[in-house]
Formats: C-alpha cells, structure tokens, sequence
C-alpha cells in the first residue's frame, strides 16, 4: 500500500491551483473554531451553521438538516459526559458504558442499527476527525477535551458523505471550541457524586498578536453495578492563535489523554473478555493556516497528526474445563475429558495492544462569483496505520489510504430559492474509488418559513474489523495432538462499502417566540455489511472449537420515519427545548442481522425547560423516553424507559472572585431502567459542582 509520501506530488498540485486561482468568499466552515455565545442566552437560535456544507450558511439555507446545541444548553442541562448532550438531539439512541469490549464507552447512535461499536457517524473537533480506523466509532471517555472549553457542537442529521467523506453515512457531528481570545484569566471546577469525580483548570490569556489557553483536568467515574467500567482519565490540551497580519492567521492545537479502564466480563467468554485493567494514552497535534486573499476570497491549509494506544494483555480462564465442556457433545465425555487434559498449559495470554495513529492534510477555499452564486472546494490526504496483532493476526502494522477532492455550491436563482449541490470523491485501500453527491433545494414561502427538498448519497467503507478481521486463539497441547484453534473472525478481504440514498422534505419556521425544525426522510441503505458464520472454514494442522465468522455484504435495509425540533421561549425568563423523532426499520433480518428492524426505539422523546429566577439563580430539568429497542452486537432487548433530570444553579460575583456552584440529580424519581442491554442498569446519581473564575 502507499505511505502518506507518496501522496506529495499531489498535495503540491492542489496548493499550486489553490494559490493560482482562489478567487473569494468568507471564511472556510471548518476551521471556525469558535462562536460568540453568552451565557445568558438560553437555547439561543444561532444565526449560521459552519459544519454542513462548509459555507456558513442559516439553518434555513443548509441542505440537510442541523441541530446546534450552543454551551448554555450544555450548561442548562448539567451535563457530566460528553456523548449525554446528544439525548436532546432528535433521533439520537445514546447509552451509558455499552459493549463487551470498550465497557466504558458510550453508545452515539443515529436513524437505528446501534451497536457499541457504531462506525456510520463522522465525528470532528475543530475539523479534525476522531474516529477509530479499527473499529470506526469514536472513544468518548478518551477524547482530550473539556466539556467547558465547547463553544457549540453542530450536528447534520442525515448523510453528509460529500462534505466529509464516507464515514459520514447518518450524520456528521463537529465539536467546536471556543478561541483563546473568548477567554482570558484563571478558572478552576470540580464535581463531586456518585462514584464520579472531576476537577479541571484553564488558564488564558493574550501576549501580543497571540492568544493562547491551556486546560488540564482529571475525572474518573466507577460505572454501573456489576460491570466492570472503573475509567479514570487524566488530560491536557491547548491551542494557540497567532495573527500574523491583516490576511494571516495561525492556528495550533495539542492534546494528550492517559488513563485506566476496566473491561470484560467472565460472563461472557473464557478466552478474550476477561475482566481486567487496561492503560489507554492518546495525543494530536494540529496547525493550521488561515489565507484571506481578497474581501470575499479565503483559502486554508490543515494537518494534523494524531496516535492512540491501549496496553491491553489478557490471560484466559482455566481452559481444560472450558475444553472438555465443548467437546463432550461432539466426541462424549471420556474423550473430551482426554482433550482438555492434553493442554499445554492451563491458561494462553493474548495481546490485544492495539496502536492507531493518522496523519492528515487537507486544504480548501471559499469564493464568491456573484451577488447568487458562492462556493467552497478542496482536498485531503490521509495515511492511518493500525497495530493490532489480536484483531489483524500480525505483529505487523497495516496501511489505509485515503485522498479526496470535495465541492460544494449554493445558487439562489431568486430570492425566495436556494439551490446546494456538492459532491466528494474518494479513493482508498480498501474499496477504491467513490463518489457521493448530494443536492437540495430551499423554498422560502415567506421569510420566516422554509420548505426544504433534499437528496443525498454516501458510502461508508469497510473498517479493519470488517475488512481484515483475523482474530483467534492458539491453545497449545501436547505432542501428537494437533493445536486448538479457538477462531472467532476471519475476513474475506473484498468487502463493498454499505451505501445510502436519502431523501427528505423539510418545514421551518420562526415565529418569533417559537421555531420549528421538522422532516420526513427515506432512507434506503445497500450491501449491508454483516457478520455469518464461515462453515467451510479449515486450517491445516488444527482443530477449531468454535464456528468461525465473517463480514460479508448482505441484503438491503430501509428506514424511513420523522423528526421534529421546537424551541419556545415561554417568558423572558423560562424556555422550552422540546424534541421527538419516529423511526420505522424495513429489512429481510435473514439477509442482514438478526433485531435489524429494532435496532432503534420507534419513539424517542427529549426536553430541557429552563428557568432563571434572577441574575443568581436559575433551575431546569430534563426529561428524555425511548421505546423499547434491541441493540446489535453487544446488545439486546431492552424496554422502554424513562429519566428525569434536575439542576439547580446559584452565580456569585465577588470583588475579585466569580463563579457558579450547582447540584444536579440524574434519574431524579430513581427509574431502574435498562440501556443497550440487560446487563447495564441505571440508577439514581447526584452530584455538585463548582466553578470558579479569577
């Protein structure tokens, strides 16, 4: 496979035409790294979103839809963990510590097919992506960032492959911090509850033309009951602004998160998910460089380089009882007695290290051509290298590749139209070339109120699990007996990327004190990517004790359904978030996965009310209900549930010393409801917190 230098020739090209013929318009979508949002404004509307197709544009005008949620409502809500906020995003399954492996992590899911592992969402911070190559989801508890260094995160419900590639199948979600320049002294917080505890401290400040901040904190967390999800996180992370002159601007940013996490479960098999500590450690470092070329024509460049790595060595059970269990119904008991005493050894040790690291450039530029027309249009390079010899069967490290060339425009014909229309092509390792266009149209049938017509495709390729799986266990045993083999996966290597096409009819309206967000959407998915059991499988010189699996495309699933968004603003002082969302499943679940047509709630449901009293004290509680639903993989039914939540906050202002100190209650009425699966239940928690600002 290539390696990133390779990929120079190509860079240079894309810089020399960028730098030739770059010709106007306003600040590149992903690089805006901050909003000015005071903290005063409850669920605020945001005039512009940045994320959906690169061009800030109103959410009237966006081709897909956005939800923004802005720092006071993570605020209002009394949010702990960061994949919690997205409970109040419609059609949003969120679940706390999912999985058998990665016990500690969230699940983010959107429009259905949840697993623990979920792979079809395009996660970035400033721009950057975060995603695993490995498994394709996103390891929440071990991003480094601080929920109080988030301006707003913009999230695209629905596919967004040609603003950001294949990852980008449901939805996009882009985590935007606020500029050192917001910010400026010391603060400190901490929390104190239920088996959770925090504390952080930000110090920021301005020398010259450079802005900077730093952030260091620590939080752990003991889980749920009978699990083993113990995390503890310690992170640091910066950026720094540095304005050059009056057309320049730089921008870095680094950060660095080390831990402890538990995992596994005897429960569930003898061989790999035993319970155990692991280490974790990542790091990213990013520039960037902001060009504005004329009033209306701006250009950017961004790399970033970023590594992870858990330090994960397993020993299994006692194998010789586990050995003669499974061969007693096929050979009878005397010999299966004979097979488990012809161990080597009682127990084997794997490594199940795993090492990922990227390397990313990209470039863009915004223009304008006239008064109607406007446009963004760049590109990216990308090398990522998995070391994973449990997972991928070698010690040795393994090569994806990825360039793109993306471009978006937005036409208004008349006043009351806006046409977008945008596409990506894609080349990588694993499915070659795809391209992923997208179009919509925006009437306006008065200037408060919108009806949007869209169309949209992605593909999403193929992670290292689902592609180069090669996962077993060798189990030893005495001379003559041939090895055991105790193999889960095997990959067939060629597999295709699931593809969607997604169509919508949208209606908004602001009505001053009310705005509504609503849709309707089809979405048809393809060659869906499944697990089956392999029957011709065979090794030469071993005997496999358990059926061997792959990933294969399979049959086609359908899923269509509604969403709504409202925000009211009852009183000056009291405002209402209020949002639902229904999903119906359509699938052939022989051809593609068993609970396929479940794998979501049909019906889920979200509000936040807020209420300041006075400039001191303000309240709010939040509810949230899903219908009953069975999570792939890792997952099963479930019923439905309940959760109520409540916050109450006092601010102080003293000569020299300001702050906020606030208690929340999760699950005030103390519902035993169940998440993703039977095995995780949650209780009532509480907690304080206190903030402090010098």
């Amino acid at each position: 496979m290539m390696t990133t230098n390779k990929y120079a020739p190509l860079f240079l090209a894309l810089l020399a035409v960028y730098s030739q013929f770059a010709i106007a318009e306003e600040p590149p979508a992903i690089i805006a790294s901050s909003v000015d949002v005071s903290e005063e404004d409850y669920i605020g509307e945001v005039p512009a979103v940045l994320t959906v197709s690169r061009l800030s544009q109103s959410i009237a005008d966006a081709p897909s839809a956005v939800t923004v949620i802005d720092r006071e409502t993570i605020r209002a809500a009394g949010i702990a963990d960061l994949p919690e906020i997205f409970r109040l995003v419609p059609g949003f399954y969120v679940a706390a510590n999912a999985g058998f492996v990665h016990n500690t992590n969230h699940v983010v899911s959107y429009h259905g097919m949840a697993t623990a592992y979920a792979g079809a969402m395009q996660v970035l911070i400033n721009g950057r992506s975060v995603y695993s190559p490995l498994y394709g989801g996103v390891q929440w508890s071990e991003l480094p960032i601080a929920i109080a260094d988030i301006a707003r995160i913009e999230i695209t419900r629905g596919p967004n492959a040609a603003s950001y590639g294949a990852n980008s199948f449901f939805g996009v979600i882009n985590i935007i911090t606020l500029s050192p320049a917001e910010q400026s002294g010391a603060s400190v917080s901490a929390m104190l509850g239920n088996g959770r505890h925090k504390a952080f401290a930000r110090y920021a400040d301005k020398v010259g033309d450079a802005s900077y901040r730093i952030t260091a904190g620590y939080r752990d967390d003991e889980g749920l009951d009978n699990r083993n999800d113990f995390k503890r996180t310690r992170l640091l992370n910066g950026q720094v602004d540095y304005r050059v002159d009056n057309k320049n601007n730089l921008e870095f940013e680094f950060g660095f998160a080390s831990g402890q996490r538990e995992e596994g479960g005897l429960q569930f098999d003898p061989y790999i998910f035993l319970p155990r500590t692991k280490g974790i450690e990542n790091n990213f470092e990013l520039i960037r460089w902001r060009h504005s070329i004329s009033d209306n024509s701006d250009f950017s460049l961004q790399a970033f380089h970023s590594y992870d790595n858990s330090n994960d060595n397993v020993t299994s059970a006692n194998l010789r009882p586990v050995v003669t269990d499974i061969f007693t119904p096929i050979i009878g008991p005397v010999a299966a007695a004979a097979a488990g005493a012809s161990l080597l050894q009682d127990t084997v040790s794997i490594n199940k290290d795993v090492t990922t690291e990227r390397y990313d450039i990209e470039v863009q530029h915004t223009f304008t051509l006239s008064t109607t027309l406007r446009g963004v249009w760049g590109g990216s390079l990308r090398n990522d290298t998995v070391y994973a010899p449990h997972y991928l069967g070698s010690n040795k490290k393994d090569n994806f590749d990825l360039q793109r060339l993306f471009g978006h425009a937005e036409w208004r014909p008349f006043a009351a139209a806006v046409l977008n229309v945008g596409a990506m092509v894609e080349h990588n390792s694993f499915t070659g070339t795809d391209i992923s266009p997208r179009a919509s149209l925006n009437f306006k049938l008065n200037p408060n109120q919108t009806i949007r017509f869209g169309v949209s495709t992605a593909q999403r390729t193929p992670n290292y699990l689902e592609n180069e799986f090669n996962q077993g266990v060798v189990i030893p045993r005495t001379a003559p007996n041939p090895p055991l083999l105790a193999q889960y996966f095997s990959d067939a290597h060629n597999l295709k990327p699931e593809r969607i096409v997604s169509k919508e009819i949208a209606y908004l309206a602001d009505f001053g004190q009310l705005t509504l967000d609503t849709r309707l959407y089809y979405d048809n998915i393809h060659d869906y990517i499944k697990s089956v059991v392999n029957s011709s499988f065979a090794v030469p010189g071993f005997i496999v004790v358990k059926n061997p699996r792959f990933f294969m495309n399979a049959g086609d699933v359908t899923i269509n359904g509604f969403e709504a968004q409202a925000k009211w603003r009852m009183q000056d002082n009291t405002n209402l978030l209020l949002n639902y969302a229904r999903v119906h499943i359509s699938s052939d679940e022989l051809q593609t996965a068993f609970n396929i047509t479940k794998s979501m709630p049909r019906n889920t449901i979200s509000a936040l009310l807020t209420h300041r009293f006075n400039p001191q004290w303000d309240c709010s509680i939040a509810y949230y209900q899903t219908s009953a639903v069975a999570a792939l993989g890792d997952g099963n039914d479930v019923g439905s549930a309940q959760r109520t939540d409540a916050r109450v906050a006092y601010k102080f202002n003293a000569a020299h010393l300001k702050g906020e100190v606030s208690a929340v209650v999760e699950n005030l009425f103390n519902e035993h409801y169940q998440e993703f699966a039977d095995y995780n239940t949650l209780k009532r928690r509480a907690r304080v917190n206190l903030r402090l600002d010098f």
